[in-house]
């Protein structure tokens, strides 16, 4: 254990730090505990005399005092390049910026998330007209031009470099030294901050989009009690109006001769008509309840065809043809009926959107695994598609690639949490014919 003497500061402006040895037992009363990381590059030896300019501490406190944390972390390493820089005019000095290394999102819950490379980015200060000496080829050097260059990790990627053709440089404990370790906390410090900064923005923007959506969200409730009330008045008519009409139409099959044929198919096309709408009006109402259901045999094909019947007005209203390419078997797989049909509703109408003004094509193509184990849904439009450097965002809350005030960036996030309870897989491609495919997934029922 060691103690620190206090600062003297002679005439010439250089203030002397002294360190010198303690009995252990003074020392453990003397403990300190710091927020502020220290690093093995803060250490200097013991039993030594550092003398360092008093200029070149108060310009490096004031630098630590106003980074600009709030600009990001490149700003924080241009700023201390910078004020490294005028500190010691005569020097190289230059870092090295590596974000951490984010996780790329996976189409499994089953698979590890994989690192998403990032890309360092270089900061120089040379001397002015010293230029040529911060040129050259070495991969382990940023001033290949000056005799000595020291290097100091800053976290766990990120280095600070110095440059000199002083051999003081070399020396651990010169009061060059003393001052450049002192600006690598400085520095990572201004990191972490920086960092932090940027993490609590984007909660604070997240949270107000959630907010935003909580109040859509509501809004939207409040229209579905109001549509299942419609609903209901709707029910008694169109009840009305099937048991009549097959009354009708037992009526005039009675009739001599078994009645007008072009009456009877009149009759028909009433009766078909209104119990489509009758039955069209009690599925929306069992889909807009909440959900209560428990994991059953639910057949793949029944939930396609329902979430086209509740998306038929806007496939008509895209002008969308619809093509179907079943398998003709398939075996069920275990879920819950009404989630699922979400799941095809919200992948239809994105479908639908992404369309071309002029009509657009909407396939959807069933077909069991080569090992059986696995239904695998394609839906398929001849669209826009997606950029490839949003295939791997477009599963994340909150974002969304339509600008025209239709898209709140949940839709796919909820396709996807759905999909994960499900045990199942969901992943999206370019198609074919430019547009976008997305893969399903589903285990079977054995």
């Amino acid at each position: 254990m060691s103690r620190t003497a206090p600062l003297d500061q002679d005439v010439s402006g250089i203030v002397r730090t002294t360190t010198t040895g303690a009995p252990s037992s003074e020392a453990s009363e003397r403990v300190t505990v710091s927020s502020v990381p220290i690093s093995r590059e803060s250490v200097v030896s013991v039993n030594s005399a550092v003398d360092v300019e008093a200029a070149w501490l108060d310009r490096l406190v004031v630098a630590a005092c106003e980074m600009p944390v709030a600009e990001g972390e490149t700003a924080i390493v241009q700023f201390m390049v910078r004020s490294l820089g005028e500190i010691f005019p005569d020097c190289g000095v230059g870092a090295c910026l590596v974000p951490p290394t984010p996780d790329a999102p996976t189409s499994s819950p089953d698979m590890r998330p994989t690192p998403v490379p990032v890309e360092q980015q270089l900061f120089k200060y040379v001397p002015e007209g010293e230029e040529r000496r911060g040129v050259g080829m070495d991969p382990t050097r940023l001033f290949p031009g000056f005799a000595y260059e020291r290097v100091l990790s800053v976290d766990e990627a990120s280095t600070l470099h110095l440059a000199s053709d002083d051999p003081e440089l070399e020396d651990d404990d010169s009061p060059i030294m003393h001052v450049v370790r002192r600006a690598v906390l400085a520095m990572g410090r201004g990191l972490g901050l920086a960092r932090g900064h940027a993490k609590a923005t984007s909660d604070a923007r997240d949270l107000r989009a959630l907010n935003s959506h909580m109040v859509q969200a509501e809004k939207l409730a409040s229209l579905g009690q109001i549509a299942a009330g419609v609903v209901h008045e709707l029910n008694n008519p169109l009840t009305s109006i099937v048991a009549y009409t097959d009354w009708l139409t037992r009526k005039q099959a009675q009739t001599p001769g078994g009645g007008d044929p072009d009456s009877l198919e009149r009759l028909r096309r009433i009766g078909e008509s209104a119990s489509r709408i009758l039955r069209f009006t009690r599925d929306l109402v069992t889909y807009a309840r909440p959900s209560s259901e428990v994991p059953v045999p639910v057949s793949v094909h029944t939930v396609i065809e329902q979430a086209l019947a509740f998306c038929e007005h806007v496939l008509a209203q895209h002008g969308a043809q619809v093509e179907r390419r079943f398998a003709e078997t398939v075996p069920s797989v275990r879920g819950m009926h009404e989630q699922l049909v979400q799941v095809f509703v919200n992948l239809f109408t994105n479908a639908c959107h992404a369309m071309p003004g002029d009509g657009g094509e909407l396939v959807v193509r069933t077909e069991l695994s080569s090992d059986s184990l696995r239904l695998v849904v394609y839906v398929e439009d001849n669209g826009h598609g997606i950029a490839g450097d949003q295939l791997t965002q477009i599963f994340a809350p909150f974002f969304t690639t339509k600008v025209d005030g239709r898209g709140t960036g949940l839709g796919l996030s909820i396709v996807k949490n759905i999909m994960d309870n499900h045990g199942a897989e969901i992943r999206a491609e370019r198609g074919d014919n430019g547009g976008a495919r997305f893969i399903l997934g589903f285990p079977v029922q054995l």
